[in-house]
């Protein structure tokens, strides 16, 4: 259960970063592309678990399909909590950024954006990588 909410937990602030990157439009496909990269691991997360626990745990085909339907309530669950909390965090993350922008000169202002714009990048390929894997 700790690895499942470890993993969890990272799945969130990984959204969170990416969807953190840039202007709204922008940040919302980023989010979509994270978003269903994460379903897809989800869904092979799930099938995993259900698997082993069946296996280790010798379950009946209706204890299966009864652990498979709360798994997948649990999951909807976390995605809902996920998506009000990449809300939250965004907020303040703008707040942050505009209450910096008002202390840098303008080079460091220049700078400063530039400076989001490569982060922004390095997210974006490594959404792009991470999926291609989880196609895999």
């Amino acid at each position: 259960m700790k690895i499942i909410l470890k993993s969890l937990m990272i799945c969130s602030l990984l959204f969170l970063g990416v969807a953190s990157s840039k202007g709204r439009s922008n940040e919302e496909q980023i989010g979509k592309e994270w978003v269903r990269m994460v379903e897809h691991k989800g869904g092979r997360f799930h099938e995993k678990r259900l698997q082993r626990l069946c296996q280790e745990l010798e379950l009946s085909k209706e204890q299966e399909e009864k652990v498979s339907q709360v798994m997948k309530k649990g999951w909807e669950r976390i995605q809902k909590e996920m998506e009000k909390m990449k809300e939250r965090v965004l907020a303040i993350k703008k707040d942050s950024d505009r209450q910096i922008e008002k202390l840098l000169t303008t080079e460091q202002l220049e700078k400063f954006k530039e400076l989001k714009e490569e982060t922004k990048r390095g997210k974006e390929k490594r959404i792009k990588k991470g999926y291609k894997k989880s196609e895999e």
